[in-house]
């Protein structure tokens, strides 16, 4: 395989585009990735932990039991928008303070089409830049007559 073609594969591996989508289950399964969309209750009852005005809360499943689904959080969002990192702290958010379960899936139509466009750039520039002859050294040598 050359260059070129390992380049374009590992683009669309790291370049997967990802959605949420409503859980199939009342609550989610350990070891899956999800998005909580809190009620106003339990927005307010985990202030404490997640801080205020959080309105989605993103992360890993690693338990769940009848206290609620213990997460370690990537990601919370306020009321106003703004995202805010995590980086895997544990938070248990009680089952009564989620109004909506989403799990996150690999978005085979979206990808393909980025990944499409990503391998259609990569191929124009290296097209643009002298094709063959700048990766392999068989491009043209600007001089020479019919005996070279």
């Amino acid at each position: 395989m050359n260059s070129f073609a390992m380049l374009a594969a590992g683009t669309m591996l790291v370049g997967g585009c990802y959605t949420y989508r409503p859980l199939s289950t009342p609550e989610p399964l350990p070891g899956t990735r999800v998005s909580a969309e809190l009620t106003n209750d339990g927005a307010r009852e985990l202030t404490g932990q997640i801080g205020p005005q959080v309105d989605h809360v993103e992360g890993d499943v690693v338990a769940v039991d009848s206290n609620g689904v213990q997460l370690a959080v990537r990601q919370v969002e306020t009321t106003r928008g703004y995202q805010v990192d995590w980086k895997g702290e544990k938070v248990t958010i009680p089952l009564a303070a989620v109004s909506g379960w989403q799990h996150r899936q690999l978005s085979v139509g979206g990808t393909g089409f980025m990944g499409g466009l990503v391998v259609g750039g990569l191929y124009a520039m290296y097209r643009l830049l002298g094709g063959p002859g700048l990766i392999d050294g068989r491009g043209s040598s600007g001089g020479g007559g019919a005996g070279h």
